[in-house]
Formats: structure tokens, sequence, C-alpha cells
């Protein structure tokens, strides 16, 4: 099993023991601003310099958008990576898709994975609009996580029906240069995820998590074939 060194950036100076955060209601706005661009370049070139494998760029409702922040690291550090955490239900599946591909390829490839996170904060989930319920989300997460697949390795359009996401047509022309595709990483805290996604889980890597009693771990296999429907 492989070991991967993973920091943390942000746009701003802020910490859990320092404050303010910017992924609750509340935060104080005035301290700063939310978005430092000298900060962001700072911190990434820091954990560059370090020698760390890769950075989490997290999320929140009502934080800096993920994607925009991964461009900004990627474009001042030489092999740092990037872990960009994923909310599923706000983007479909097909746009996801394009997005990552995309910035995988303008970066060389091999230096951009998504880590997702299904929201355990009812309040942070519906002030974003979803208001699908805790354990159902977790199915969710797992279908996006396999369709995310089927998408990128698909050399024609196809047709999807699912639980939560349905596809006519569904192509993308834009793969990702990274072989085998995106790494896929996957975080819960409950019984509940883990076992209802357990086909999904089998393509990603598992973030630490503590799952009713038992220790922490790490899964690391990204071999895995879809169904198809």
């Amino acid at each position: 099993m492989s070991v991967e060194i993973i920091g943390m950036v942000g746009t701003r100076d802020a910490s859990e023991i320092k404050g303010p955060l910017v992924d609750g209601p509340v935060v104080d706005w005035t301290d700063g601003p939310v978005v430092d661009p000298a900060y962001l370049e700072a911190i990434s070139r820091a954990h560059d310099e370090a020698g760390f494998d890769r950075v989490l760029i997290g999320y929140g409702a009502v934080g800096p958008e993920g994607f925009a922040v991964a461009a900004s690291v990627l474009g001042c550090t030489r092999q740092l990576k990037v872990l960009i955490a994923h909310r599923p239900g706000f983007v479909a599946p097909m746009v996801l898709a394009r997005q990552a591909a995309t910035l995988d390829q303008l970066t060389g490839g091999g230096r951009v994975a998504l880590h997702m996170i299904t929201g355990g904060d009812e309040a942070d989930q519906q002030r974003e609009g979803d208001f699908v319920v805790h354990d159902d989300r977790y199915r969710r997460t797992a279908e996006l996580m396999l369709l995310l697949r089927r998408i990128w390795e698909s050399d024609s359009p196809f047709d999807y029906e699912g639980e939560f996401y349905r596809n006519v047509g569904a192509f993308s022309s834009v793969k990702p240069a990274t072989p085998g595709g995106l790494p896929l990483y996957f975080a819960g805290a409950s019984p509940v995820a883990i076992f209802p996604t357990r086909p999904a889980i089998r393509l990603a890597r598992q973030w630490p998590c503590r799952v009713s009693s038992r220790p922490y771990r790490q899964h690391n296999s990204q071999d895995a074939r879809l169904p198809r429907r």
C-alpha cells in the first residue's frame, strides 16, 4: 500500500485554532479578505518545497470555489498535486467529468484528484439547495463515482438511467491525461457511508475514516469494472 503525504491549503490565513473559517454560517468576513491570492500562493509553494505529495482543497457552502482554487495552486507550483473536495448533488456528472479532465489536461496530467464528501451537515446541504436525506446521499455519491469512470472511459455516447442521474447520449470528448483516469477519494464517518457505496469504493481511495468501532483504515485500490446499464 502506497502512502501519500497530504496537506491542506486555503485562500486566507485561517485554521480551526486560529479562525475564522469560511465553511460555516458564522464568519467574521471583516477579518481580512476571503480570497488572498498572495497567501494562497505562499502556502502552496511551502507545501511544494517541503515535498508534500498533495494538498486538499476543502469545500464549504459559503466558501471559494474549489476548481478555481486548484488551478491557482497548480499554476504556482512545480510538482504539488491537488485533491479537490467535491460535494455531489450540485454539479451534473457530465459537467464534473469535463471540468476535472480539462484541468488534468491543462496541467500536464497526474496532478488532479477528486475527494467525494457526501455531506453530514443538513443546514449546510440545504443552504446550497440540497434536500436529499443523509443516507440517500451516500447512494448518490456511489452512483456519481461509477458514472464519472464510465464517462472518462467511454469512446462513444451512451444512455444511462440510475437512481439519481439520467443521461441520453452521454459523452465527453476530453479525457483525463492521467493513465487510468483521475484518482477518486471517498470519505465517510458512519456505517451507511461504507456499505451502500462498496461497489464504488472498489475504484476509490478511501480517506482514513472511522466506521462504527472499527479503527481508521485506508483503501488504495483503483482497479474496478463499471456495471453497464
